[in-house]
């Protein structure tokens, strides 16, 4: 009888242990919209502030694990492509805003990480901005549901007319009335922020003065984590602020209760959001099976957005939840292609065999155990390239920099030409000479002209050695205080 008890203990105990094992986590991945690493305080030095002051984001950071190096890409198109993707623009053709060949089977050709997450028993939603080749319907991308920004909204399902607010990029925060259907006026687009416009699984949502569109998308992706399920969720978060225009926002919950306009109003309402995530995550008793990526995509407009160089392309990104192994400030240096196998890791995905990915997954960081980090991240803007190791960084245009362990440029020394710094710029070239550049077979002759830039190879990116000079008054351009 003890040993029919004690078999029977041991098989319970045995089927306890593998159900853990097989319980695949909740992963949600937050990628914010235009904003540096040094924009947060946990990304500050002693010799250099931060732009804005951030607890919420600074908590979660020592409860994961914050990466001083990661890179992204100098404008949002092609950096979404590398996330998605897990390859460089060389291989998927969505080098930049101005040169991606906006290839609507983008997702036929190269398999989004959505849809792998969905085929292997995800339940899969994007709430936020688009700004992808194709669109969010498409079997191909694999999510289940969304709720999208109409600012960046491919209609799919059907033609979707917008009588709300609409502005143009031209003067972003210009708003005007107006009725049309979306995409059908070239250069205007629905309101993001005030009296914005969100589709929700082809349902256009109510919209008046007092509603503040990104409320309803973190809506959406509060009510897509608190549902009952028997399957694990992934939800891509792209959220749009702080993207520009900076408008004020509303304060707390109350929407008739304004903050003042400006970058940190925005830094501020992402922060709300982000605890509201966390704390309905908790709420739901998913917290301790969830693992959260929390990154963006490019740089702070007027602080590198467009440069491409590290002042352009380096991000926060931080990984935090219940189901992470290790905590703590890591110098692996990662870049955006990375995010697509480590992520599929993280849902217990073998990658190993996915074709012609460019990425390496970095999920035994996550985990405490020994990792070989790649020699090198790199980074892209239409013609112009950007990588570095741990010690050089070469920027777009060709100029060398002396690297620092900070990871902040401010923190890096610009090489003045010598046969030591020629050298270094043929051994960094050496690294990415295999990954091609934008050709007049794949874009034309015009738009390879519109997009070359006017600067002398080898020189310094110009806006990148600005801002190296100007130091931290970065902090206090008056663009950062209004819309």
């Amino acid at each position: 009888m003890k040993i029919f008890k004690l078999t029977i203990l041991l098989l319970l105990q045995f089927f306890l242990t593998y159900g853990q094992q097989e319980k695949k986590p909740n992963i949600i991945f937050l990628m914010i919209d235009d904003c540096s690493a040094v924009e947060f305080s946990c990304y500050a030095t002693s010799k250099h502030p931060s732009g804005n002051k951030t607890p919420v984001i600074d908590a979660l950071a020592k409860e994961g694990v914050q990466f001083t190096t990661c890179w992204a890409s100098p404008l949002c198109m092609p950096a979404r492509a590398m996330l998605m993707s897990g390859k460089y623009g060389s291989k998927t053709g969505v080098f930049g805003n101005k040169l991606s060949n906006h290839n609507p089977n983008f997702a036929k050709k190269h398999k989004p990480m959505s849809k792998v997450l969905k085929d292997e028993g995800y339940e899969t939603a994007i709430s936020g901005k688009w700004h992808l080749p194709g669109n969010a319907g498409q079997e191909e991308y694999g999510f289940d549901e969304y709720s999208l920004l109409g600012g960046y909204f491919n209609p799919f399902e059907s033609k979707v007319v917008w009588d709300g607010l609409w502005f143009s990029w031209s003067k972003p925060s210009e708003t005007f009335k107006d009725k049309a259907i979306i995409g059908s006026e070239k250069g205007q687009y629905p309101a993001l922020y005030w009296n914005g416009c969100v589709i929700n699984n082809g349902e256009l949502q109510p919209s008046n003065a007092n509603t503040f569109a990104p409320d309803i998308c973190q809506k959406f992706a509060l009510d897509f984590i608190k549902k009952e399920r028997d399957k694990p969720f992934f939800l891509y978060y792209p959220m749009v602020l702080p993207h520009d225009p900076w408008f004020e926002t509303p304060i707390g919950s109350n929407t008739n209760k304004r903050s003042k306009p400006g970058f940190s109003s925005q830094i501020k309402r992402l922060e709300y959001y982000v605890d509201e995530l966390v704390q309905t995550l908790k709420d739901a008793n998913v917290y301790d099976n969830t693992i959260i990526f929390f990154t963006a995509d490019n740089a702070t407009l007027a602080n590198g957005k467009g440069s491409c160089s590290e002042l352009g392309v380096r991000v926060p990104l931080i990984v935090f939840g219940g189901a992470l192994k290790n905590k703590g400030v890591s110098d692996v240096m990662v870049d955006f292609t990375d995010m697509y196998p480590t992520v599929l890791e993280v849902g217990g995905i073998d990658t190993s065999g996915i074709k012609e990915l460019d990425g390496v997954s970095f999920k035994p960081v996550l985990e405490n155990k020994p990792f070989k980090e790649k020699p090198y991240v790199f980074s892209f803007l239409d013609l112009e390239r950007t990588v570095r190791t741990k010690n050089y960084m070469m920027d777009g245009h060709g100029g060398i920099w002396k690297c620092a362990t900070s990871g902040n440029l401010l923190d890096y020394i610009p090489l003045e030409e010598s046969k030591k710094t020629q050298q270094i710029r043929i051994e960094l070239t050496q690294i990415i000479e295999s990954f091609k550049l934008p050709s007049i077979e794949m874009f034309g002759e015009e738009r390879i002209e519109k997009a070359r830039g006017n600067y002398n190879w080898p020189s310094f990116h110009s806006a990148t050695l600005a801002a190296y000079k100007n130091g931290d008054n970065w902090m206090f351009n008056k663009r950062r205080l209004r819309e």
